[in-house]
């Protein structure tokens, strides 16, 4: 049968007849294979782990890394990289590797039955424990009810707090302390009153056991509030609080001697965010009074030197400015250097008092007025309300940056209320800021926009080197801290701080250094800028395919991987083994990572920045992905995959080829049938050239036609080397499916402005047309599932044909002049940026070509489905108005279509609660079951269920 993308009303499917065909689960698999192996059941998705913080020690020669079920018990692994030598610790969640890689301490958490088990008041006593294992011997040791830990770098210790035991106290003295806080109630002025409020709410109670791991010999201090090692000394740093706030400090103890010295001692003061130098011998710390509220505390900044044994304060004559313990101080790798948040001093208002005092208060509109609740809207604010509330959240994490500099002894304000953000980093010169003050109006309608500049660590001064840029444009800073690279209207530039000048640098180049697959109706993006070369001698910069090397003299730019990039649609892109680097020496060999866009596969390759020379270490038909660099050894730790092999880690020297395969978590995967993907090609409607990738069932047999689910969203032939993430959630488990009598079809989609919702059909049908002619897909058995943007193009699909035989469609947008206006709950902006330049690609405003808004909108073509439809929707959905599910429902239900709509309560945008995602992984498969394959239809499918009343909890 012959698909036409244009035709509407193309299959007249009736719901419940499909030709017939009752699709059994056995009739797939060969008598032989079902022995041997058997189609994947829920519970078995439950069971598959993942690899969650994979790491690798400095040297090199350990590996440690979480092996998580979906549902279940985690374990954690340490797996040597030079012998067979492999530990694992039950329950284990976290770990971390001391510097010198003698020691790991894992993190071991209660049992998920316990905690299931367990009520609200029980699991709130449930503590996490912790296992520390000497690696050579393999001698563990376990602390039990840590709250936190700190496990020292090269010195053999363990810290570790744990709550202090409940003290009993008799009436008497309960009776003493109630006669002796009335009679202070009564003499001590209201502001010390609230003082002792304020500090009392800040009681710590914990107990710090300090371990020495060679004989496991214990230490405790009690009323310990932060601790610290350094690194690179044998010096740990403590600070106590006690009930009263008599007698505070902080301290450091010298793991060598035993011997402790006192470095400041203050009543009633915190001492927190303790921070060691690179070099280990100074400490930054942070000292406040209980006195004052957290949010406003100001605090002293001290730096205490070991060698000088010397505490110095960070003179601050910033008068509107205090110091803020939201940003914890960081030292630069030179150690010259200490980072520091800033926040503005507000002044405190007073608040009117809403109690009446008298009869005439009553009548009192201040008092009156003082209780309202109430927010003004107002058209020129530059944030509506929902978005200034969610903004002033993210304002109470956020700090302005400062820089201190050790040898001038020099605060330098970086950020201030009008460019409020700039990131440390390790350039010693200078760092990049920004501010988006300008254009938060803008974010309702056309995005997010900001003002670059390169800033001066030495006095501060700000040189703007663009305005306007998307804020999520990459601007990278040169070594000298002199110029700054950055992509605009389609070709990269440098900004020159010295001669205020910018420089275009592809102005003599034919390249385009645009995103060449851009579809959305805003400033077309580049491909991204990895870094400057040592000495500012050019920077590496990005196009589809290929590596620049750009210079200020623009006559010797040059690419770097042209022979063997974009003529066979190779994508390279530098791997950063140096996180600490800013820029690349000129000597260096660069790792790159190579993706085929045509084939879909991966590699590795390196580029010798001095020669010039590019050669391959390994490329197959897998995907890989690099995943960490030992510090001080060349070794790497990457990953291998695809649909039939579960992405374990790989360890290597500087080449990959000579990778070796280090862990084994999913054995049991051959113990189910799976399914193997293949690469397909077609034509759209429009002509051009599509790709997608078809997952065959298991057991395929050639000439049987099988049902088909189509899951999409933009481009998904990327997919065709990648193993399926196996876990319950809103999506569809492809090896579920196919393991289960399923084909799984991701076709591309190629979108035009203007028209989102018609571009799908243009492009997945001729797909489903093409694996029909495959006679693989049976042309009356093909569901659609869709999630999000996706959910709503399905929803616009089958008002537009009726190829499906059912559709999925997962918190969608069903009406685009109502969605338009919409609010994202969980950022509080309005919608309406989406549809004039971003992802719902109208292009213009709804006033503009309220046309388009109604042509996208699948409710105002409801009448015409014919496709049964299940949607799902959380009712506190954070990023499309579940209203949206709410209209399509009742628009179909209105013209007596078939509907179904899964209302999931207090869940967002994605299912978060495990039941709930149990729940639609069942109601999907026996949607799909019954629709595709003929099997009965559910109860819940035929009937519906009554509304529940909520569980009083």
């Amino acid at each position: 049968m012959k698909l036409t993308p244009f035709s509407r009303l193309l299959f007249p499917v009736c719901a419940l007849a499909l030709s017939g065909n009752v699709y059994a689960e056995q009739s797939l698999v060969s008598p032989d294979a079902s022995a041997e192996k058997r189609p994947l059941a829920l519970e078995d998705i439950m069971k598959f782990k993942s690899i969650v913080a994979p790491q690798i020690t400095k040297k090199g020669n350990w590996i440690g890394f979480v092996a998580k079920p979906d549902r279940g018990d985690s374990t954690y692994h340490i797996q040597s990289t030079t012998s067979d030598v492999h530990y694992q610790v039950a329950l284990g969640s976290k770990a971390t590797f001391s510097a010198d890689g003698r020691f790991i301490a894992v993190v071991v958490k209660p049992e998920l039955l316990i905690s299931e088990q367990a009520d609200k008041k029980a699991k709130k006593k449930l503590k996490n424990n912790l296992v520390v294992i000497e690696l050579a011997s393999g001698k563990r040791q376990q602390f039990d009810a840590v709250e936190s830990y700190a496990l020292s770098d090269n010195f053999g210790y363990l810290a570790f707090a744990s709550k202090q035991a409940e003290k009993e106290k008799d009436e008497q003295d309960k009776t003493a302390q109630k006669i002796e806080a009335e009679a202070t109630a009564k003499t001590e002025p209201k502001e010390e009153k609230e003082s002792e409020k304020l500090f009392n709410k800040k009681r710590i109670n914990f107990d710090v056991t300090l371990v020495k791991l060679a004989d496991f010999s214990e230490q405790t201090f009690t009323d310990v509030d932060r601790f610290s090692f350094s690194a690179k000394a044998p010096l740990f740093a403590y600070s106590t609080s006690t009930k009263d706030g008599i007698g505070n400090q902080l301290q450091v103890l010298n793991l060598n001697d035993n011997k402790t010295e006192l470095l400041v001692d203050e009543d009633k003061h915190s001492f927190s965010q303790l921070t060691w130098g690179k070099e280990g011998k100074q400490l930054a710390f942070l000292q406040g009074s209980f006195a004052d509220e957290k949010e406003t505390r100001s605090h002293a900044v001290k730096i205490w030197s070991s060698k000088r044994n010397k505490v110095t304060k960070v003179k601050n004559n910033f008068a509107d400015w205090f110091v803020s313990d939201v940003y914890k101080p960081t030292w630069s790798e030179d150690n010259k250097r200490v980072f520091l948040g800033l926040k503005p001093v507000i002044a405190k208002v007073d608040e009117v008092s809403t109690k009446p005092e008298n009869e005439a208060d009553l009548y009192n509109t201040d008092k009156l007025v003082a209780g309202r609740n109430l927010q003004i809207w107002h058209g020129d604010d530059a944030l509506i309300k929902t978005n200034e509330k969610y903004q002033i959240k993210q304002d109470k994490k956020h700090s302005y940056r400062a820089v201190y500099h050790t040898k001038s002894k020099k605060l330098v304000q970086l950020a201030d209320s009008e460019l409020i953000r700039v990131n440390s980093t390790n350039n010693a010169n200078a760092v990049i800021g920004s501010s988006d003050i300008k254009y938060r109006k803008l974010r309702t309608w056309e995005g997010f926009f900001s003002d670059f500049y390169i800033v001066d660590l030495k006095t501060g001064k700000k040189s703007l080197i663009a305005e306007k840029l998307s804020s999520y444009t990459p601007v990278k800073l040169s070594a000298s801290g002199r110029y700054a690279a950055f992509y605009k209207d389609q070709a990269i530039w440098a900004f020159d701080r010295k001669y205020n000048r910018t420089i275009n640098l592809t102005y003599k180049l034919d390249n385009g250094f645009a995103n060449e697959d851009h579809d959305r109706p805003s400033k077309v993006s580049g491909y991204g800028i990895a870094g400057w070369l040592e000495g500012d001698e050019g920077v590496l910069v990005y196009d589809k395919f290929d590596v620049w090397q750009l210079s200020l003299n623009l006559d010797d730019a040059k690419c770097l991987t042209c022979e063997v990039g974009r003529p066979n649609a190779r994508q390279f892109r530098i791997v950063d083994l140096d996180k600490k680097q800013d820029f690349f020496n000129e000597g260096l060999t660069l790792l790159l990572t190579s993706y085929n866009d045509d084939l879909k596969n991966y590699g590795f390759y390196q580029l010798d920045l001095e020669t010039g020379k590019l050669s391959k270490q390994r490329e197959e038909n897998k995907k890989f992905k690099f995943v960490a660099k030992a510090e001080e050894a060349d070794k790497l730790l990457f990953t291998r995959e695809d649909f039939n092999e579960f992405p374990d880690l790989w360890v290597s020297d500087l080449n990959t080829k000579n990778g070796t395969k280090l862990t084994q978590v999913n054995p049991q995967k051959d113990e189910f049938l799976w399914g193997n993907s293949e690469l397909v090609e077609w034509r759209s409607a429009m002509g051009v050239k599509h790709q997608g990738v078809l997952i065959k069932p298991a057991n395929y047999v050639e000439g049987q036609k099988y049902p088909v689910v189509v899951y999409y969203y933009r481009r998904f032939s990327q997919r065709l080397y990648e193993f399926n993430a196996m876990k319950v959630n809103h999506r569809p488990n492809f090896p579920y499916y196919t393991s289960n009598g399923y084909a799984i079809f991701l076709p591309d989609v190629h979108f035009e402005v203007g028209t989102p919702g018609h571009s799908t059909n243009k492009s997945i049908l001729p797909g489903i047309e093409k694996i029909i002619d495959m006679g693989v897909a049976d042309e009356n058995a093909i569901g659609l599932h869709g999630h999000s943007w996706s959910g709503y193009q399905t929803l616009h699909s089958i008002t537009q044909t009726d190829v499906f035989a059912a559709a999925v469609s997962g918190a969608p947008v069903s009406n685009m002049t109502s969605a338009y206006s919409g609010i994202r709950l969980g950022t509080g902006l309005a919608r309406q940026f989406q549809y004039e330049t971003g992802q719902s690609r109208i292009g213009a405003s709804l006033f503009e070509r309220r046309d388009l808004y109604i042509e996208n909108s699948p409710v105002f073509f409801a009448d015409r489905i014919n496709t049964p439809l299940l949607m799902q929707f959380g009712d506190i959905d954070d990023a499309v108005p579940w209203q949206q599910g709410v209209e399509m429902y009742l628009a179909m239900r209105r013209l007596d279509k078939n509907v179904i709509l899964l209302q999931y309560e207090g869940e967002p945008h994605h299912l978060k609660k495990y039941p709930n995602k149990v729940d639609y992984t069942i109601k999907m498969k026996e949607y799909f079951d019954h629709y595709l394959k003929g099997a009965p239809a559910a109860k819940w499918m035929v009937e519906g269920e009554a509304y529940r009343e909520k569980k009083a909890k």
